[in-house]
């Protein structure tokens, strides 16, 4: 199955006003079914929700929706740049899972090899068995296991993409084994497996089209040079200059606000979404950009809730690095 190539290259955090209410992640259920472009990650006992899309505007429509739709308000963090995880070379994950448990065991084995693709191009997952190694019914619980194991990511909690898994090899017993034990041996060995890939943080690069007033270029292009953008385009039309810069997007959250403010809200800006590079040293957001947060070590997630949130402080800053996967 293959993924679509969407990006999501922005986050926020959302906190029920009553902790515990599912009624947030029950809404964000059913507006994600509807909305490929909505990513997000929930923990079920306080009901706070990371919620990742396309644009800032992106993520104010669906916050609006869930208030006119739904009836439902949320204390909303500081947007965050959504940074993910890619793999720089090819690697094979395995695991032989046996568990015992009210005295009977649950076995699994999976083996794969997690290939890197090309940027934007998401998930792939093949099925290459050949033989009955793996029944087919346990073929979904695997590709579960791996997109559990995936979206919570290793050690710096971003999610794992543009990844091609093929499935080569495995075992299972005709009574011990279960749909829970190979979706635990598929998560835990896509980790292993995407351990051993040399996996780097990568951030969205954005080109930003600016139209402002001449009165306002040396102010604008003062904060673009704070910014350490790169000017791509600087160009002449009367009495406006058109300006093209690009920039890792972490340097342009609260560009289109500050804009507004400087030129009294006569400029305009679009941004626009161009490649994924290596996380800039530049960036200072720490592991508050990530989509759960830092776990220590490989996390393989319940289907319930992949992550364990603190109450939030009475003042929410918009930091979060409260999101952390369960041990």
């Amino acid at each position: 199955m293959e993924t679509s190539p969407i990006v999501q290259v922005i986050s926020i955090v959302l906190t029920p006003t009553i902790v515990g209410d599912q009624a947030l992640i029950h809404a964000l259920d059913s507006l994600a079914a509807e909305d490929p472009a909505i990513r997000f990650r929930s923990d079920s006992a306080t009901g706070r929700c990371m919620l990742a899309g396309v644009s800032e505007l992106h993520l104010e429509i669906v916050v609006d929706r869930l208030k006119r739709e739904f009836n439902i308000e949320a204390a909303v963090g500081r947007p965050a740049v959504f940074l993910k995880s890619v793999l720089s070379t090819e690697a094979i994950g395995e695991c032989k899972h046996l568990r015992v448990r009210r005295g009977r065991q649950d076995y699994a084995h999976v083996k794969m090899r997690l290939v890197p693709r090309a940027d934007g191009t998401g998930y792939l997952f093949e099925n290459q068995i050949l033989g009955n190694s793996i029944p087919p019914r346990f073929i979904p619980a695997i590709e579960q296991g791996i997109d559990d194991a995936r979206n919570v990511g290793l050690s710096g909690g971003h999610p794992i993409d543009d990844v091609k898994v093929e499935l080569i090899d495995g075992s299972y017993h005709d009574v011990d084994s279960t749909e829970a034990a190979f979706s635990t041996a598929a998560s835990q060995a896509f980790s292993d497996g995407a351990m051993r890939a040399k996996p780097t943080v990568v951030e969205p690069v954005m080109r930003a089209v600016i139209a402002v007033p001449e009165e306002f270029l040396a102010e604008v292009m003062t904060d673009l040079d704070r910014r350490r953008a790169e000017i791509q385009l600087s160009d002449h039309r009367g009495e406006w200059r058109s300006v093209v810069a690009c920039a890792p997007f972490g340097r342009l959250l609260g560009f289109a606000a500050e804009l507004n403010h400087r030129t009294r809200g006569r400029a305009t800006c679009a941004v626009h979404f161009v490649r994924y590079q290596q996380r800039d040293s530049f960036s200072d957001d720490g592991d508050r950009d990530s989509l759960v947060g830092a776990p220590r070590r490989p996390i393989v997630p319940s289907r319930e809730s992949a992550i364990g949130l603190p109450e939030p402080d009475e003042e929410d800053d918009g930091d979060e690095s409260w999101l952390q996967p369960r041990s």
